[in-house]
């Protein structure tokens, strides 16, 4: 079979591929990591390029194209992506798994039987105030005891990582630990001093397994199709990425980070520890692991201190996570008197709702639509996303990310376009797009001439233009459509019927919820009214809602920095009981009720 040349640009990589493979294959092969958030299956619309040179020109779907000649092709990847680093803060002491002490090794008499190792524990167990039994063996540190000791003069400095001596130095150094949240969409780390707490230096990411599909289900049936390796490979690339740029930052050397902790969903747990996702998407849908675990770096490929470790946090279900963890550490959930309700709106949508008595989980499948993957014209929170939409002097206005023309939109203006239609007369509470002679309101009169019509795999819909080719910063219309608005409902349906059912599991009122607090990136930048708006948080809840920011990964941060926090997860997660969606008797009848938007008055 004969093969040809592409080259990709601008990154002016080329790579030989046999004849028929689609471009987004031949980009996988390059190490390139395309965003591909339907899995390559062509529905999505979002692996879009350019090719200059070759057959066919111009833009082209990069899984539906094969390569049948020499190409060069110009990737039209979105960079600038908005990723939420910071979350609610917390004050707590700083009592890292990670600590260093300075110790002096009694010597052995001649006649005396206690061994080097056993001498090395009574003096750290004194130093450190733990029980001596409670300090694990490690072999690594043992082998080279006695030249450690006798270059040492006995004098040196222990670092502990939990009950288990991991390294043994000459000098007080600083050690360093960092906390990672892996997010299907995105991947932040944090780089920690273990001792003062202090933040040193934050790096992020696209995750890159995200050329694999947009969501945990996607990935999932690769992972099990084609093996866990190639998903697990690619985070622990990007983990160790972020490290690298992390202590450029900070001008230390990675060998000087002895611990990463990490939080993700159940999936991104399970592939970044190895483990195959098969049971998630089997019922009962339960995960394969869900305990809290403390792993070596080494095993898993992590660049850091040669036995440096890996600190997991527990899961509480199949799809609500480690991730949902990190909020409630953060957010202190389980000591709180009030009834609340966190969500955390990403791919997917995990929501607590309860307080210290009793606390119950549920997850969504309505983060694709609001992250883009779902909507023709939707793309992640990036430069070019128009993210807010509002009626000002008169006119239909818009804000772009990073200003200047837009090129499609993100969840926040997503939910912003919805209402703003509802509440304006351009749309019925079924989400039925008006005709020009049922639009009564000034509003909609003056936004006519946007209703447009376009066809969409055959299909002729209306749809509501927010810029045209010369307004769009790519030469492509920039609308939501009458499909759009469908997804819309789906996914603002699917979270209002988990806040109904878990408020109904627990017995109580909607309006006994005393705050919401919204987690995550797209909860981050979403106006309040809006989601109120679509009805996808009740309408007598929008004054009681706080953003929390990356709550994930301010739980991840905690954890790494005192151990007692640590310990804290695993109590959250077995106290906290799971709500499954899917088998739910009410679920169904509830979800088709909810699909309708609220009444206007």
């Amino acid at each position: 079979m004969s093969e040809y040349k592409v080259t990709f640009m601008p990154q002016n990589t080329e790579i030989m591929v046999e004849e028929g493979t689609n471009l987004l294959e031949a980009q996988i092969k390059a190490g390139l990591h395309p965003d591909a958030p339907c899995g390559g299956k062509g529905t999505c619309g979002k692996c879009l390029v350019n090719i200059v040179e070759g057959n066919p020109l111009g833009v082209q779907k990069a899984c539906t194209t094969k390569v049948t000649c020499d190409m060069t092709v110009n990737l039209q990847s979105g960079g600038g992506h908005t990723i939420l680093l910071e979350g609610v803060q917390r004050n707590i002491e700083i009592k890292s798994p990670v600590r260093s002490i300075n110790v002096t090794v009694s010597r052995c008499e001649l006649g005396g039987n206690l061994s080097d190792w056993k001498r090395l524990k009574m003096a750290v167990a004194e130093a450190a105030g733990i029980d001596e039994a409670a300090l694990l063996p490690n072999l690594k540190v043992i082998s080279d005891l006695y030249q450690t000791l006798q270059d040492s003069n006995y004098s040196l400095n222990v670092v502990l990582c939990g009950n288990e001596i991991v390294d043994l130095r000459k000098s007080d150094d600083p050690v360093y630990v960092m906390a990672f949240d892996i997010g299907t969409t995105t991947v932040v780390g944090y780089l920690l001093n273990a001792a003062t707490g202090e933040e040193l230096a934050v790096a992020s990411m696209l995750n890159p397994q995200s050329q694999y599909g947009a969501d945990v289900i996607e990935r999932s049936n690769y992972a099990i199709s084609d093996g866990v390796e190639e998903l697990s490979g690619l985070i622990h690339e990007a983990i160790n990425k972020l490290i690298e740029t992390a202590v450029k930052k900070a001008g230390i050397e990675k060998e000087q980070i002895y611990m990463i902790s990490v939080v993700g969903n159940t999936c991104m747990h399970h592939l970044f520890t190895g483990v195959s996702p098969k049971a998630l998407v089997h019922a009962p849908y339960n995960p394969t692991v869900s305990e809290a675990l403390m792993l070596k770096a080494a095993d898993m490929g992590i660049d850091i201190f040669k036995d440096g470790r890996v600190m997991m946090l527990p899961n509480i279900a199949g799809f609500v996570g480690a991730d949902t963890v990190g909020v409630l550490l953060a957010t202190e959930f389980d000591v709180l008197e009030e009834l609340s309700l966190v969500i955390d709106i990403g791919t997917n949508g995990e929501m607590v709702m309860g307080n210290k008595d009793r606390r119950i989980a549920c997850s969504t499948a309505a983060g694709p639509a609001f992250e883009g993957a779902k909507i023709t014209c939707g793309m992640r929170g990036a430069k070019g996303a128009i993210d807010h939409v509002e009626w000002k002097d008169g006119q239909f206005t818009y804000s772009v990310i990073g200003g200047g023309k837009p090129i499609g939109i993100c969840g926040s203006g997503l939910m912003d376009i919805v209402t703003f239609m509802l509440e304006k007369g351009l749309m019925d509470e079924m989400g039925r797009i008006m005709d020009d002679d049922e639009m009564e309101t000034e509003e909609a009169q003056a936004c006519a001439s946007r209703m447009i019509r376009i066809d969409y795999n055959g299909v002729n819909m209306k749809a509501f233009l927010l810029a045209d080719e010369t307004e769009s910063g790519n030469g492509e219309k920039v609308f939501l459509s009458q499909k759009d608005i469908r997804e819309v409902q789906l996914a603002k349906s699917a979270m209002a019927a988990g806040v109904t059912l878990m408020a109904d599991t627990l017995g109580v009122e909607i309006g006994d919820i005393k705050r919401v607090m919204i987690a995550g990136a797209f909860g981050n930048y979403m106006a309040p009214h809006s989601a109120c708006g679509i009805g996808m948080i009740p309408a007598e809840l929008e004054d009681r809602i706080i953003p929390v920011g990356n709550a994930a990964g301010e739980g991840s941060k905690i954890a790494a920095l005192n151990f007692a926090e640590y310990e804290r997860c695993q109590r959250i997660a077995s106290g906290c009981e799971f709500l499954e969606l899917a088998t739910h008797p009410d679920f169904q009848d509830t979800f088709v009720d909810l699909m309708e938007f609220p009444e206007q008055e």
